[in-house]
């Protein structure tokens, strides 16, 4: 079995810089390509729901794709939640807890421009209307530059930040910046996550480490035949 994991982090928002460009799509493009999903047979369902199936612990109708958001960002809730309401599909986000209710400020370094952060009151509406609120540890670091016990408590304070706040058991988590050390699988484990996602390009398939899964990155200037390449040509090529 494979599940395409797409990975996203703003839609809707200005263009500040090329480097912005990265994973960050316009409103109109989200929409298109939420569209040709459908078309193409697609159901939206949560990256919970998405590893349980792989691992054989869940039944899923169709085909199912996991639409995921690193960090939560405002522009999130406020373009792609309308947009996956129409199709009554569900969403990921990966949430940095330090940073909810204020700015990116970790991105600001590498020349991105600060933007706001959904609060806790518009993700618990987000998570009351299906989507997942996912770990994404609480202040956004490099995990594989942690020592071992500072990534576990990294990854343990998100998680229990975002059950504290939200009221929910938090199921899976994303490694920010995609970083991964050789220690970095098994303690997001040890953290009480099920499953996890990297940065590295691919379908999740059931056969992969769960701690290991892979994802499409959607670019900013894919059209339709752009997207239809990341998500069925591209990663049947090896």
């Amino acid at each position: 079995m494979s599940l395409p994991i797409l990975m996203y982090h703003k839609v809707g928002a200005p263009v500040a810089s090329k480097p912005d460009t990265f994973l960050n799509v316009s409103e109109k493009s989200f929409s298109r390509q939420m569209r040709l999903l459908k078309r193409l047979g697609y159901s939206g369902v949560t990256y919970e729901e998405g590893a349980e199936w792989l691992a054989g612990r869940k039944k899923l109708p169709g085909k199912p794709v996991c639409i995921t958001f690193d960090d939560g960002y405002v522009n999130v809730g406020e373009f792609a939640a309308p947009i996956l309401k129409q199709f009554g599909w569900p969403a990921t986000v990966f949430v940095p807890t330090a940073y909810v209710g204020g700015m990116n400020s970790w991105d600001e370094v590498n020349g991105y421009p600060l933007l706001p952060i959904m609060d806790w009151a518009r993700l618990k509406q987000l998570q009351d209307s299906g989507w997942e609120m996912a770990g994404h540890t609480r202040s956004h670091p490099r995990l594989e530059t942690l020592d071992a016990t500072e990534a576990l408590k990294e990854m343990r304070e998100g998680r229990e930040e975002i059950a504290d706040n939200l009221g929910t058991a938090v199921k899976t988590f994303c490694y920010p910046f995609g970083g991964i050390g050789a220690e970095t699988p098994e303690l997001a484990k040890s953290a009480g996550f099920i499953a996890a996602c990297t940065t590295k390009s691919g379908l999740a398939t059931s056969k992969a480490n769960p701690f290991l899964m892979p994802r499409v990155k959607i670019a900013y200037r894919d059209d339709a035949a752009g997207f239809f390449y990341r998500l069925v040509i591209r990663p049947r090529l090896g």
